[in-house]
């Protein structure tokens, strides 16, 4: 065989189906491997587990059935092929799935192969067996036997870079074992572009500068002239303008804040024009930040439907849109707020309790926004607040925060007040979906917030973005740095997804807080800036106790 030969792993064919080129599935544009000319190998192995997936009610059963269905139309389409041809590459036993120049073969493991072979993986090592299916395609690349009969040797020599053989997967371990018996592996996704970040900090002129800051409007066609290599403008991009020297700013320009956020534009496509910003002011939280200017931008426009927002924790990715939720709601904006939460390890279905009570440790970021909302701007809790960390807890002031004597048996704590203030208005307002649960929904009228939406695949992704509805609006949450999900990274995961597929479109906004814009805790920010300079390790210590550096 003159061709490549790529033997797919199953988390590769779960989270890249479409690399089997059937006639209902588009081919990837930039696979990072070009599997189109080559011959692709299915170890018996991955249907395996493909049909131990398939009773899943989650989005991996869901692709191990379409899979299974879709392998099986093609193969009916094929004659039956005898044992012989089963383990002959260039035999009928290969399909051209699709009808594309792509031949695919369904390769078993032969009973006695393991003879010839150093190790001996049980039937029930799936990842042992698909190291066997890939040993057994670079046997019989060479016209070697896989009856067992050759020898070990032989076998054994078979094996290094010279082989046309590559295993295709993302899993580690998998990876490190197929090396080890001498199988050249790879990776499988695709080439993603540097991510979108919704922003462009820029530094302007003067008379640009004094332009926008006194009209409110910049031209397109005045932007890109004066900075004509720069890309070209996105709908919804936010333009964050800055002048080198500081005496060149506007006399009356607010240098603490500017509750009109002069400096910062939106480009938009209707008008053509970059226009100041007209709703963050509105927000009915302080902002304290560029980013969060913006995002709340993003949230109040009414002609915003989707709002993608990254960033490092700290900055108030989920703080502000549970707060811009809740008062939304209040306003009639919405008849609710639908959360769903997309950690990858939720397993509800094992916690006691009924649905609500199964899903509250997951909802707990967005309870605890609710918290800290109350406390910041809550007046009345504010000074509770207040007074208790100026005086402390004296009777005096139980007295005055509870309306109790300090011999009283019950007493109220701001926290137990906060909690129950929360319980309510999560009551009122809020309800909440299992990710499983979320397919098929329709999400009208409503608010629907998607948290961790890095830990989502590409098509788990689709699918939820695909939940909005009439007069509804989704906000998806994340970091693409923090990740817990198995086979995801910076490059495939649902948010850099649904970056891609709602790029440059007029009812979507994108977001991305710097690590500069972390407003949780000092502490925060640095351990930010370290992970993002790389600078995670601790000094090396002398042998006398000293530090080096």
């Amino acid at each position: 065989m003159s061709r490549k030969i790529y033997v797919i792993d199953t988390n590769v064919l779960v989270d890249y189906p479409d690399i089997i080129p059937y006639d209902n599935s588009a081919r990837p544009e930039q696979p990072t491997i070009e599997v189109e000319t080559a011959h692709l190998i299915i170890p018996s192995a991955v249907i395996r587990e493909n049909s131990s997936f398939k009773k899943e009610h989650t989005e991996r059963g869901y692709t191990s059935r379409a899979f299974l269905k879709n392998e099986r139309n093609e193969v009916e389409k094929n004659p039956v092929p005898s044992m012989e041809e089963v383990y002959n590459l260039d035999s009928g036993a290969t399909i051209k799935v699709g009808g594309k120049d792509t031949p695919v073969s369904l390769l078993p493991v032969h009973k006695s192969f393991k003879r010839c072979l150093p190790f001996a993986p049980s039937d029930t090592d799936m990842d042992g067996q698909i190291i066997l299916t890939a040993l057994t395609a670079m046997a019989l690349e060479k016209k070697l036997p896989i009856d067992g009969s050759a020898d070990v040797k032989v076998m054994m020599a078979l094996c290094g870079e010279d082989s046309e053989v590559t295993l295709l997967t993302n899993d580690n371990g998998l990876a490190i074992r197929a090396w080890q018996r001498g199988i050249r592996t790879s990776r499988y996704g695709y080439k993603y572009p540097e991510p979108y970040t919704g922003r462009r900090d820029i530094v302007v002129t003067k008379e640009l500068f004094h332009e926008f800051y006194n009209t409110g409007r910049l031209e397109r066609e005045l932007f890109e002239a004066m900075f004509p290599f720069e890309r070209k403008l996105v709908a919804n991009e936010f333009i964050i303008m800055r002048l080198e020297d500081r005496d060149d700013y506007p006399k009356d320009f607010n240098f603490g804040f500017d509750p009109y956020f002069s400096h910062i534009g939106r480009y938009d496509c209707d008008e053509d024009a970059i226009v100041r910003l007209k709703h963050a002011q509105d927000f009915p939280c302080r902002i304290k930040t560029d980013g969060q200017a913006i995002y709340a931008e993003a949230l109040m426009d009414p002609n915003i439907a989707a709002v993608i927002c990254t960033g490092p924790a700290g900055s108030g990715k989920t703080y502000m849109a549970t707060a811009y939720g809740y008062n939304a709601c209040k306003d009639g904006a919405f008849i609710g707020v639908t959360a769903v939460p997309c950690e990858s390890h939720s397993k509800i279905g094992a916690l006691p309790g009924d649905l609500d009570e199964k899903m509250d440790p997951d909802l707990q970021p967005l309870k605890n926004a609710l918290r800290n909302y109350l406390l910041n701007e809550d007046k009345k809790l504010s000074k509770e607040l207040e007074t208790l960390r100026k005086f402390g807890a004296t009777s005096k002031v139980r007295k005055e925060l509870t309306g109790e004597d300090e011999d009283t048996p019950t007493k109220r704590s701001i926290k137990e007040k906060l909690k129950d203030r929360v319980d309510l208005i999560w009551k009122n307002w809020f309800s909440s979906v299992p990710i499983e649960n979320a397919r098929g929904r329709d999400f009208a009228y409503e608010l629907a917030i998607y948290d961790e939406f890095q830990d989502q695949n590409a098509s788990q992704a689709d699918t939820l973005i695909k939940r909005i509805g009439l007069d509804g609006k989704i906000i998806l949450t994340g970091d693409i740095h923090q990740i817990h999900a198995p086979y995801l990274d910076e490059t495939n995961n649902g948010l850099v997804y649904a970056s891609r597929m709602l790029y440059d479109h007029p009812m979507v906004a994108q977001v991305c807080f710097t690590e500069a814009e972390v407003v949780r805790h000092p502490l925060v920010k640095l351990i930010a800036e370290r992970q993002k300079a790389g600078k995670n390790t601790p000094p090396q210590t002398n042998v006398d106790g000293g530090h080096n550096g």
